[in-house]
C-alpha cells in the first residue's frame, strides 16, 4: 500500500463518530468469473491479478478501509503471499482480516499478528510496513485481506491510487468528508477532488457532500528501476478541504507562509533562558563559523522524540512527556520533536546574534513538490537558515545525527517557503555533491587453489550513507543492526556469499563516519579450468544495470541522491599460480559521472582500484540511452577476470606496472 504523509488538521468539536456501512462489510462473495480467471488481458504470463480493490475514506470516523482480492496465477504469484501495508507513523491498523481461498473452495484464515518491517524500495529509499504472511498460498488460490487505519485528526489532504502493480478487475472508491468545525475554517469549509492522469472516461461522483468511484479493467502500473516517486506517475483523485472562499496559487502560500511564521515566531519568543544558554554553550569562542557549529551540537543534544522507537502506551504513560509550546520547554524538558529542535536552534542562534529564518520544506521521498497543488502538506518540516559572512548556511537540526551543514537527501532539490511575518518567498534547497554520501570499501582476501574466497571487507560509510543507516537502526536493536549491514554486503557480493558481522562503530555520531567490519567466504568465487582459475577482479558488483536493461524507457532515471563509491579489492594470489593475464583499465565518463577500473598484480597479490561517482539525480527519458551506456560499462569493467595459471614448471609472471591507485580530475 502506498505510503501516507497526509497534514492532520485537529478537530474543534468532534460529532459522535459515524462509521461507514462500506467499512463494515463483510468478506464479499467470490464469484463463478473468480474462479474461473487463469490470465491476465493483454499479459499472458503474468504472476497474479487483483480481482477487487476498496478504498474508503471516513473523514467522520478519522479512518481509512482498505479491502484487496488477489488470485495467484503462476508460481511466481505465491510472493504475494507476503504482505506488506505500509502505515503512516502518526496511525495505526485496526481490524486487520485476512485468509487464503483453495480453488476447492477451503479456506484457511490468518491467525497470526503482523510485525513490523523495513522496506527498501531503492538506494536511499526505506520505510516502515506492517508484514505478515498468508497462509497456505497456493497456485491457484485466492488471497485477500481487509484492515483500517485509524488516525487522531483529519486528514486535510488525502487520496485514491487508481492504478496499481497488478491489471485490477474492479475498484470501489467511497470519500466521506468530516462534517464538524475544523481548526481555521470557522466560517465553513468544502472538499475539493483534483485528477491527476486519470483517464477521460474516469471521473468521481459526487454524493452526500463526499465521492464515490467504480472503476473495472485498470491495467497494471509498470513501474521502472530508479525511477521518481510513483504517485507523482500513477492516476491519482486528491481531496483537498479549504475554506468556502476561492484562492490564487500565491494568496494560498502567503497565507500558509503567514500561519506558519506566526506559530515558529511564538515558538521561538526572545526569552533569557535561552540568551543564558546560547551564552553558555559559546564560551570564549570567537570564531563565528565554530560559535555556530556549537550551537548546532547543542541543539542535537536534545532528545528528538520524532526518531524514536514506538513506544508503548505503557511506556508513555509512565513517561508522561508534555508537548512542548515554546524553545524554553524543550531548554528545561530536555525533549522535543523534530521542529521543536529546530526552532530551538533558531532561538540560540538569534540569541547569539545571527541572523536566522525557518524554512517549510517538503519530502520527495513521497512526492515532488508542486507549487499549484493547494496543500499545506507539501511542506511538512522546518529546516533553519543562518546568513553568515554574506553567505546562507542551511542546517538540519531537527534529523537526528544529521551532520552541520548538510540537509537530508529527502528535504533537497527541491522548493522552500522562507518564513516571515508577510507570508515568505519560496527558494531552492540545492542538494549535495556525491562527495556528502561516500561508500569506502576495502576487502582483504585470500584465494584457494579450489576457486574459493576467503578475507574481510571494512565499509565506511560517509556523510548521507552514514545518516540514512543511522536513522534506520533507531527502530531496530543491536541484532536487528547486525542482520541489516549482512544483508546489505550480501547484496554486494555474488550470489552464495557467506558475511558475518565482525564489528561496527560511530551509530551515535553525525559527522565521522560508520563503519563496519566483515568476515567473508565465497565458496566458488573464481572459476576452476585446468590449471587455470579465472579470477574476477571486483568482488563488489554492480547492480545498477537490473534496471537499465529495456532499450526505451518510459519514465525519468531517479537517484534520490548523488553518491560516491570508492574500492580496493586485495586478493593473495595461489602459491604455484603466476598471472597470465590482467584486465586493462576501464574508464567512463559523462558531465555527471565518473567510472575507473584498474587492477594490477605485483607477483604476490592482485589488486583492483575502482572509482564510481554520479553526481546528479533526475534525468529525463530522452538522457537514457546516454546513461544505460555508462552503466553498461560500468558492468562490464566490475565483471572483467585475471587469468591465473597454475602448475610447478610455471616459473614466468606476469605484472602491471607500479600503481598509486586512481586518479580522478
Amino acid at each position: 500500500m502506498r505510503r501516507r504523509g497526509q497534514f492532520l488538521l485537529w478537530v474543534i468539536f468532534l460529532a459522535l463518530p459515524v462509521f461507514s456501512s462500506a467499512q463494515n462489510v463483510d468478506w464479499l462473495p467470490i464469484t463463478p468469473q473468480d474462479l474461473k480467471i487463469n490470465q491476465v488481458p493483454g499479459a499472458l504470463g503474468a504472476s497474479a491479478i487483483q480481482l477487487y480493490y476498496a478504498d474508503y475514506i471516513d473523514d467522520e470516523a478519522q479512518t481509512e478501509f482498505f479491502y484487496r482480492r488477489i488470485k495467484v496465477l503462476n508460481d511466481k504469484g505465491n510472493s504475494y503471499a507476503d504482505v506488506e501495508i505500509v502505515i503512516p507513523p502518526e496511525g495505526s491498523i485496526s481490524g486487520l482480516k485476512a485468509r487464503t481461498v483453495h480453488p476447492d473452495g477451503k479456506i484457511i484464515e490468518f491467525t497470526g499478528k503482523p510485525f513490523q518491517k523495513v522496506i527498501v524500495k531503492s538506494r536511499g529509499i526505506k520505510v516502515l510496513a506492517k508484514a505478515f504472511t498468508m497462509p497456505e498460498v497456493t497456485v491457484g488460490s485466492i488471497i485477500e485481506y481487509k484492515y483500517k487505519v485509524v488516525l487522531p485528526g483529519v486528514f486535510l489532504d488525502n487520496s485514491w491510487t487508481i492504478q496499481h502493480e497488478l491489471y485490477t478487475v474492479k475498484e470501489s472508491f467511497r470519500m466521506k468528508p468530516f462534517g464538524g468545525l475544523l481548526e481555521g475554517f470557522e466560517k465553513g469549509h468544502q472538499v475539493a477532488a483534483l485528477s491527476s492522469h486519470m483517464p477521460d472516461n474516469l471521473k468521481p461522483r459526487q454524493k452526500g457532500g463526499g465521492y464515490e468511484l467504480e472503476v473495472q479493467n485498470m491495467p497494471a502500473f509498470e513501474a521502472e528501476g530508479y525511477m521518481p516517486p510513483e504517485e507523482d506517475y500513477q492516476p491519482q483523485i486528491r481531496f483537498f478541504y479549504g475554506g468556502r472562499e476561492l484562492t490564487s496559487p500565491e494568496k494560498f502560500w502567503q497565507d500558509a507562509g503567514r500561519d506558519w511564521n506566526d506559530l515558529a515566531e511564538r515558538f521561538i519568543g526572545n526569552r533569557r533562558e535561552i540568551a543564558q544558554e546560547s551564552a553558555r554553550v559559546i564560551g570564549e569562542e570567537t570564531n563565528s563559523l565554530l560559535k555556530l557549529r556549537r550551537l548546532y551540537a547543542r541543539a542535537q543534544q536534545v532528545r528528538n522524540l520524532s526518531y524514536e522507537r514506538e513506544r508503548t502506551q505503557e511506556e508513555e504513560k509512565k513517561e508522561n512527556l508534555k508537548p512542548v509550546q515554546n524553545a524554553n520547554d524543550v531548554l528545561e524538558r530536555g525533549y522535543g520533536e523534530h521542529d521543536d529542535i529546530t526552532r530551538f536552534f533558531v532561538a540560540m542562534a538569534r540569541a547569539a546574534g545571527f541572523e536566522s529564518s525557518i524554512l517549510r520544506v517538503s519530502n520527495r521521498q513521497e512526492r515532488f513538490f508542486d507549487r499549484g497543488l493547494l496543500s499545506r502538506r507539501q511542506l511538512d518540516a522546518e529546516i533553519a537558515l543562518v546568513e553568515l559572512d554574506g553567505q546562507n548556511i542551511l542546517l538540519d537540526p531537527g534529523t537526528r545525527f544529521c551532520p552541520f551543514g548538510f540537509v537530508r537527501w529527502t528535504r533537497t532539490s527541491s522548493m522552500a517557503l522562507k518564513l516571515d511575518k508577510k507570508g515568505g518567498s519560496f527558494i531552492k534547497v540545492p542538494s549535495a555533491g556525491y562527495d556528502k554520501a561516500m561508500v569506502r570499501r576495502s576487502a582483504e582476501m585470500s584465494l584457494a587453489a579450489d576457486g574459493s574466497l576467503k578475507g574481510t571487507i571494512t565499509a565506511r560509510f560517509e556523510g548521507g550513507e552514514a545518516l540514512e543507516r543511522r536513522l534506520e537502526a533507531v527502530i531496530t536493536d543491536e541484532t536487528g543492526k547486525k542482520e541489516s549491514l549482512e544483508a546489505e554486503a550480501r547484496d554486494w557480493l555474488p550470489p552464495g556469499a557467506l558475511v558475518k558481522l565482525v564489528s561496527s562503530q560511530g551509530w551515535e555520531g553525525s559527522d565521522e563516519p560508520l563503519v563496519a567490519a566483515f568476515a567473508v567466504e565465497l565458496p566458488a568465487y573464481a572459476s576452476v579450468a585446468g590449471q587455470k582459475l579465472l579470477v574476477p577482479t571486483d568482488v563488489f558488483q554492480s547492480r545498477q544495470m537490473d534496471t537499465f536493461k529495456h532499450a526505451e524507457r518510459k519514465y525519468p532515471v531517479y537517484f534520490p541522491y548523488a553518491f560516491g563509491e570508492a574500492d580496493r579489492i586485495v586478493i593473495q594470489g595461489v602459491p604455484g599460480y603466476t598471472a597470465e593475464t590482467v584486465p586493462t583499465q576501464q574508464s567512463s565518463s559523462l558531465a555527471y559521472a565518473t567510472y575507473l577500473n584498474e587492477s594490477r598484480f605485483d607477483g604476490k597479490q592482485l589488486v583492483t582500484d575502482r572509482v564510481l561517482q554520479v553526481n546528479g539525480i533526475f534525468f529525463k527519458p530522452e538522457s537514457y540511452a546516454e546513461i544505460k551506456d555508462f552503466f553498461r560499462k560500468v558492468q562490464l569493467g566490475d565483471e572483467q577476470q585475471a587469468v591465473f595459471q597454475g602448475g610447478p614448471d610455471r616459473a614466468r609472471g606476469i605484472t602491471s606496472p607500479s600503481y598509486a591507485g586512481p586518479s580522478l580530475h
